[in-house]
């Protein structure tokens, strides 16, 4: 029987003058990603969003928008298949000064959306750049 999770992150972004920077993290198997992680029992995703990016970078955020979320499946490190949704949400940065968690980011760092693009190492961030990039480029439209 397939499990299920659910989990909910952010692309979280701060503005240099004209330049828009987007977090990404160095995760545990070694590919850049946005921050997120599993949603608590009774916990909602906005809050879980904005808990896991606080634990795993130190920043701390205001929701902004709501992205459509990603469907995907993978096999866990026992060979069981998962179904797994992702939420994001765009998180404009409160802070900006970054404090990895060691046991689950190896590194964060503040990066150009093409920058991150090119770094990004899962094929399901690319509809969430899509969105995302015509949010913070085009901001109300």
């Amino acid at each position: 029987m397939m499990r299920r999770e659910v989990s909910s992150g952010g692309v979280v972004f701060r503005r240099r003058g004209t330049v828009v920077e987007v977090l990404m993290i160095l995760d545990a198997y070694g590919k850049w990603a946005f921050p997120k992680g599993l949603v608590e029992p009774g916990e909602t995703l906005e809050a879980a969003a904005l808990r896991e990016i606080r634990e795993e970078t130190g920043v701390a955020g205001s929701l902004h928008r709501y992205l459509t979320p990603v469907h995907y499946s993978y096999i866990d490190r026992d060979g069981q298949q998962v179904a797994k949704t992702a939420h994001y949400f765009l998180v404009e940065a409160g802070s900006w000064v970054l404090t990895p968690q060691p046991a689950e980011v190896r590194e964060a760092a503040w990066l150009t959306l093409g920058e991150a693009q090119r770094r990004s190492g899962y094929d399901t961030h690319r509809t969430i750049f899509a969105e995302a990039g015509r949010e913070l480029e085009n901001p109300g439209e």
